[in-house]
């Protein structure tokens, strides 16, 4: 296990590397959330900028197709056709689907869809969550991650990554830290509002939390991690604990790049400043037209001055002058302001990719919805379909932390949760060591590059054609937690549709008689049973009243139900083959044999 020492040594190397990305991370954060500053004259200091923000309408939009889909769980039955080992498969993937669905994985998705795009990675974490016995997905912020400097795009598994962020010190009391923050600080009265370091080491054998702060040099420290002012970096351990599946559990996809981390929109951020900055200095123009700067001119031979004043237009009182008169200047905004501004807002849309469709309008040349379609899909496809097989392999990296972490804390366990939504919500019992004893899966989307709207409507149009069976149009539809059970529901629906039409010819022909019927609809429309449960309780109750018949007809008059029994035994058995006379053909066969039998008169 790494020292405090050698953690902090870590930290530093790494803070030098990762500065530059995060710089830029930083900018494209405040420009997201609208608190980038414009520094120009005559401007508030808490002045927002004025350019319409495509940077945070992009981020939205990419993402929300990105997500839009879930994508399926796929394992690999040992033995295919094999009902225990098919089965096993099965119970694989819907245990792992109920972790997603408990753990809201689809929801944090969302989340990391926007640091894909943003940021250009998107961290997570797996650890094993003790109160619900089931592993979860921490969503982690690119600005705290520090992965392994040898992680490429394109990669999913650092060697070691740290976390760096701040808590309180009220944060680490509540959690029981309270010795290791008076050991850092020598301070029993620390402020609870005091911002304390925290630096989180993970790698493929342990994973370690400590808190740091920088303190007075001390000789026995190296000097390396002195600061300029002679304090040093020390550290306490908050936490340290082994890795038991021997891997590191942190998930980093990445955009695949020529190099290194890059966000979608990290080459817009120029053109958007000088944007915001041009749109400030033509707000100024147009304020400074409403109220114009104001001069004092000197009559001949007279020395102007000012007896009250003087005083800016926007504050509403009269400059009082004497010995000259007072001019209005007016100022406007260059000719090229505005088509500067235009173009700027152009060139971001065609850098970044921001079509304006995203903002629910349409380019003036684009006048049939398909050719619209046409456009929005050249833009995003490609991305999107890159993006989404970006996490479909870290969701097989994760997955498969996910599984180890299992079988190491809950091998042998057996355990219940539920999975689907509503009334398709079923029970899922698994071991670990048994139904994971094969980690390896897929995990794909239903059809890379499409958003929810276009995959429903081309799995249709597919099942329309022929070309796709309607079991596969349930895997790969969204809407569609489970197939299997949705297949099962289907079948039993167009049986209970067969059996209705079959009751209502018999009802019809008269074959079942109207005191049977009137048990069966009072069953169902009291919401007691079902069709097919009605049916059976009104046939076993008629087979029951049958055999008992002949006693109830020797003990006296027999009841309403004993009359009804043997015709509804009938109708519920369905319509009988009548039995027939012999044919012509069989007549005279019989004929033909009683004549060969008689013996020959002499």
């Amino acid at each position: 296990m790494k020292t405090v020492d050698q953690i902090l040594d870590l930290y530093k190397e790494r803070s030098k590397y990762y500065s530059p990305l995060q710089g830029k991370q930083r900018v494209i954060q405040s420009i997201y959330n609208g608190t980038m500053e414009v520094p120009l004259p005559d401007l508030e200091d808490a002045a927002m900028p004025f350019a319409p923000n495509l940077l945070a309408q992009g981020i939205d939009q990419m993402s929300g197709r990105i997500t839009s889909t879930n994508p399926n769980i796929s394992f690999a039955s040992a033995k295919p056709g094999v009902r225990s080992y098919d089965r096993r498969a099965q119970n694989a993937e819907r245990a792992l689907s109920g972790w997603w669905q408990q753990d809201r994985l689809p929801m944090k998705m969302r989340q990391r869809g926007r640091h894909l795009i943003a940021y250009g990675m998107s961290p997570t974490v797996v650890r094993w969550d003790w109160k619900n016995m089931r592993p979860t997905w921490q969503t982690r912020h690119p600005l705290e991650a520090m992965p392994s400097t040898d992680l490429l795009p394109g990669q999913i598994s650092p060697q070691d990554c740290l976390f760096v962020y701040r808590r309180s010190a009220g944060w680490m009391r509540a959690s029981g830290y309270a010795n290791q923050l008076l050991q850092l600080t020598q301070d029993y009265d620390t402020p609870q509002d005091s911002s304390i370091l925290l630096i989180e080491y993970l790698d493929a054998s342990h994973t370690t939390l400590i808190a740091a702060g920088y303190h007075t040099s001390d000789p026995y420290l190296p000097i390396s991690m002195m600061q300029a002012d002679g304090s040093v970096l020390k550290g306490v351990i908050l936490e340290q604990y082994p890795n038991p599946i021997g891997m590191t559990p942190v998930s980093m996809p990445m955009r695949v790049t020529l190099d290194g981390a890059q966000g979608q929109f990290d080459n817009m951020i120029g053109m958007y400043y000088q944007q915001a900055k041009l749109m400030a200095l033509e707000v100024i123009a147009v304020e400074k037209g409403i109220f114009p700067d104001t001069y004092l001119v000197s009559r001949p031979g007279e020395v102007g001055r000012f007896l009250d004043g003087p005083h800016d237009g926007r504050s509403g009182m009269v400059n009082v002058v004497a010995g000259g008169d007072i001019r209005e200047v007016q100022s406007q905004p260059g000719y090229l302001t505005n088509p500067t501004i235009d173009r700027l807002e152009r060139n971001q849309r065609i850098t970044a990719g921001i079509p304006a469709e995203f903002g629910g309008e349409s380019g003036s040349n684009i006048r049939t919805g398909r050719r619209g379609d046409a456009v929005l899909s050249a833009v995003i496809d490609y991305p999107v379909a890159e993006a989404q097989e970006t996490f479909a392999y870290a969701l097989e990296v994760e997955d498969r932390i996910a599984m180890e972490l299992c079988k190491a804390y809950d091998g042998d366990n057996k355990r219940t949760i539920y999975v689907g939504t509503g009334n398709a919500s079923r029970p899922v019992t698994y071991t670990a060591n048994d139904t994971f004893e094969n980690t390896e899966h897929v995990v794909s989307y239903p059809a890379t590059g499409s958003d929810l709207n276009q995959l429903i409507i081309g799995i249709g149009q597919r099942v329309g054609l022929g070309i796709m069976s309607k079991e596969t149009a349930a895997s790969l539809d969204p809407y569609i937690d489970n197939p299997e059970v949705e297949k099962d529901n289907i079948v039993a629906e167009g049986l209970q549709q067969a059996l209705v039409a079959g009751l209502q010819q018999q009802a019809a022909s008269g074959a079942i008689p109207p005191l049977v019927l009137s048990k069966v609809m009072k069953l169902v429309r009291d919401d007691k049973m079902e069709l097919a449960e009605a049916f059976n309780k009104v046939t076993e109750d008629a087979m029951a009243e049958q055999e008992a018949q002949q006693a109830q007809a020797e003990m006296g008059q027999p009841s309403v139900d004993a009359m009804t029994a043997d015709a509804t035994v009938a109708a519920m058995a369905g319509p009988q083959a009548a039995v027939q006379g012999p044919n012509p053909s069989q007549q005279n066969l019989g004929q033909l044999l009683n004549t060969l039998r008689r013996g020959a008169r002499v």
